[in-house]
């Protein structure tokens, strides 16, 4: 039998060719099957920031990719319940889906749930901005029976978040998750408490709150990279790196204390500043304590020192300062008048102009303005731990004594003012006033929509639509403690659906956060919402405590009828106001059923130094003389004391019905 060989070089030859031959194969089938994978790896329609594979892979476990047929890949995930979601997506971007092997009608909206879960496990699985260290499963810990909603607005895609926190108060986080350089930027955009919307500190502080934001980097760089709280929007580094010789040291690793030294020229000497921080527990960076040439800064002058650094060494908003200390001028008194420097402001001068002064122990308001006669006026506020003072005052250049320039300025008459021409509201404006009327700012509550709401507690309401600013406001009269007041609320719509309260304001003056939600609360009739103005008064500092430390957390509560928040104990009573704009006063003292009203001072400072209150019961009230009065705020007070015009810096009092509080 004849036998044939192939030649030792062609057989090589023949295998060579099979391989490549499979090789080729198998590198066609890879490149097809990533050229398929691709279809999946797009985003699907509308849903821009995730591609169909990172739906399914955020949304669903066990997760697989096969290819079906020409240009057509099916897509496969099991949810909590081990149902299975099979996408099938053509190169054409058309999706069908199935769930167990039936197909869904409606793929799209089956798509967006799929699309939304995938959202809500990322805010839960990656870390959000600015919270790298925290673990991002915290949300869980802070708000209770959770929901989530995704929606689109303006090209940006979100996912909301709502709960309710261990007080039942309702929140809802508002988180946008967008791609930056092809990475997945997780931000939490908004913040609403109880339907409210928190600006940017108060939105800081509750999501350190809520993440328990850790400090495991160093912590002279995270307190370096924080934000007082006064000031959120330049860090402490950009400020106080400016001045010089600055120097960082850990004061105390366990307290989380870091301590800042610097050198500055104040009143042309050469100062050592040094500056204690504090990490809380509700991850907040705190000044604890503040010295100046090793001497210790009184707590109250602590605030001064930080904002006349702040003037000095950064952009400080000079305007957003002086309209806060305008708000406390323009709730206070006219000394020797009935009126408040609000009306003094507002219906007496004219062409006013304010300008603010800082120092390390206080801050000096300045206003210049026109009679009604057109005479001119100077006047200067100076704001210090013990409260306002007029420090000076002057009438066409010449010094006055303050009753009598204001004797004259009276008498000169009130400005006539010239109203704005009537218009008629644009129909967008109708549209607006309609949807915040019959909207809800605080969602659980009994009355049917806003209009119901705000017409059970004000009269002489009128509704109308600021078209330079869109916003909708409503004016009317109600009463607030034992005044009455011009309230003035102004509204926005979230996303243009969602009524939201922006601003309140009560005779002209920027009614704070506390005060709005207690007056809210009242309005809506939902007693919760306000209870953070016991927190206020609790935490606002007599002389160098706060009341909570003087008094003890226990025995708090508020008085709806008279809008006074009340400390209790055994023997002791204490009645407190909040004015709209913060001032915290003691209206009323009662000590074993008897009126001590007029010895609150001596009471409180007794309790403040760790003394016994049985000690002041066989004591006589001390009459004392006065040299300086502060500026009487415009709330009733037990002791009306009498105002001198002309105060001289130089000159201290206690008045026997002290002005004390947060100013």
């Amino acid at each position: 039998m004849k036998r044939y060989n192939l030649k030792k070089g062609k057989r090589y030859t023949f295998f060579s060719v099979i391989v490549i031959g499979i090789v080729a194969v198998m590198l066609l089938s890879v490149v097809y099957y990533n050229s398929l994978k691709q279809i999946v790896d797009k985003p699907f329609n509308d849903f821009k920031v995730l591609t169909i594979k990172e739906a399914f892979e955020n949304a669903f476990k066990n997760v697989s990719i096969q290819p079906s047929g020409f240009g057509i890949v099916n897509i496969t995930g099991m949810d909590e319940m081990n149902n299975v979601y099979t996408a099938k997506v053509t190169k054409e971007g058309l999706l069908s889906i199935s769930i167990n092997n039936e197909n869904v009608p409606n793929p799209e909206e089956l798509y967006r749930e799929i699309y939304a879960k995938a959202f809500y496990n990322l805010i839960l699985t990656k870390p959000i901005a600015d919270y790298e260290s925290s673990d991002p499963k915290n949300v869980l810990n802070y708000i209770r029976n959770v929901s989530y909603d995704y929606f689109q607005e303006n090209d940006r895609e979100y996912i909301s978040l709502i709960g309710k926190d261990e007080n039942g108060n309702t929140v809802q986080i508002i988180y946008n998750i967008a791609k930056v350089d092809g990475k997945l930027r997780i931000v939490p955009d908004k913040v609403f408490v109880n339907n409210k919307l928190l600006n940017s500190t108060e939105k800081r502080i509750f999501l350190a709150k809520v993440y328990k934001k850790s400090v495991d980097r160093d912590l002279i760089e995270v307190v370096k990279n924080s934000f007082l709280k006064e000031y959120p929007y330049e860090s402490i580094e950009q400020v106080l790196s400016k001045v010089n010789n600055a120097r960082w040291t850990i004061k105390d690793e366990n307290r989380k204390m870091v301590e800042f030294n610097g050198m500055d020229n104040i009143d042309n000497k050469e100062v050592v500043i040094t500056i204690g921080f504090r990490i809380n527990e509700d991850g907040e960076t705190v000044v604890e304590y503040a010295q100046l040439n090793g001497q210790d800064v009184e707590a109250g002058d602590i605030p001064y020192l930080i904002s006349y650094l702040y003037s000095r060494y950064s952009s400080i908003d000079k305007n957003r300062d002086i309209e806060r200390y305008k708000q406390i001028i323009f709730s206070t008194k006219v000394p020797n008048s009935t009126k408040t420097f609000g009306e003094f402001f507002t219906q007496y001068v004219k062409n006013d102009k304010w300008d603010i002064q800082y120092a390390t122990n206080n801050v000096k308001l300045l206003v210049t303005a026109e009679t009604a006669s057109n005479d001119k006026v100077y006047m200067e506020f100076l704001f210090t731990k013990g409260g306002i003072y007029l420090s000076k005052a002057m009438l066409n250049n010449v010094e006055q004594k303050f009753d009598e320039l204001t004797s004259k300025i009276f008498t000169a008459g009130t400005i006539q003012q010239t109203g704005p021409v009537a218009q008629t509201t644009s129909p967008e404006g109708v549209e607006k006033i309609e949807k915040i009327k019959s909207g809800k700012i605080v969602k659980y509550s009994s009355f049917a929509n806003n209009e119901e709401a705000f017409k059970s507690y004000l009269r002489n309401l009128s509704w109308s639509y600021d078209a330079q600013k869109d916003r909708v406001v409503l004016t009317g009269v109600g009463k607030y403690g034992t005044k009455t007041w011009n309230f003035k609320f102004v509204f926005d719509l979230y996303f243009g659906r969602e009524p939201v309260l922006e601003d309140m304001f009560m005779d002209g003056i920027n009614v704070i956060d506390e005060v709005s939600d207690y007056v809210i609360s009242k309005i809506f009739r939902v007693d919760t919402l306000g209870n953070n103005i016991v927190e206020l008064v609790k935490n606002t500092v007599f002389t160098f405590r706060t009341y909570e430390e003087i008094l003890g957390p226990i025995g708090w509560k508020i008085d709806r009828n008279n809008d006074r928040v009340v400390y209790t104990s055994d023997n002791l009573q204490i009645n407190f106001a909040v004015e709209p704009a913060g001032q915290v006063k003691v209206v009323q003292v009662l000590y074993k059923g008897q009126d001590w009203t007029t010895r609150s001072y001596e009471i409180l400072k007794t309790l403040e130094n760790g003394g016994n209150l049985a000690s002041l019961e066989q004591s006589p009230q001390k009459t004392q003389e006065t040299k300086k009065e502060p500026v009487k705020p415009a709330t009733e007070q037990p002791v009306e004391q009498p105002s001198k015009p002309q105060l001289e810096q130089n000159q201290e009092e206690i008045p026997e019905t002290q002005q004390y509080g947060q100013f």
